[in-house]
């Protein structure tokens, strides 16, 4: 089944090359605010998931997304050929992930390296970092 792309493109395009001030304006501005949109991106990382890419692998990742109204807590658990996410805390993560809201979204659209964010100090991990890269690779981006 293909990704529905529309959502995936209103948020590329205000992730683009805005400054984080106008990035986090349009996540208040969404359906449920901040909270909403990032349900929303989780939500739709199932669909997202390519089993045959993960090839059997099982990992827990934790992601904490701060925004000025406070941190917001998503999990997203890899088992087998499943992917399930949702609000919250899992257990034991493999990695967890710590960034801005307008970090999150220009890695996630893609208009920011997660290396280079990594090294340039806006992205946070901790526990086995090698599974930051498997990650990526387990989930189709929009073109």
């Amino acid at each position: 089944m293909a990704l529905d792309t529309s959502r995936f493109e209103a948020i590329k395009e205000a992730a683009g090359h805005r400054k984080d001030d106008e990035v986090l304006a349009f996540a208040r501005a969404q359906e449920g605010g901040i909270a909403g949109l990032l349900d929303d991106v989780f939500a739709n990382m199932p669909e997202a998931f390519r089993a045959e890419r993960a090839k059997g692998q099982e990992a827990c990742f934790q992601y904490v997304i701060n925004t000025p109204d406070g941190a917001h807590e998503y999990f997203v658990e890899i088992a087998g050929d499943t992917c399930r996410t949702g609000r919250g805390r899992t257990p034991a993560p493999k990695l967890t992930t710590t960034v801005s809201l307008p970090t999150f979204l220009k890695l996630l659209t893609g208009r920011l390296n997660g290396m280079q964010a990594f090294l340039g100090g806006k992205v946070k991990l901790s526990g086995n970092t090698l599974y930051a890269a498997k990650f990526e690779h387990w989930f189709e981006r929009p073109a």
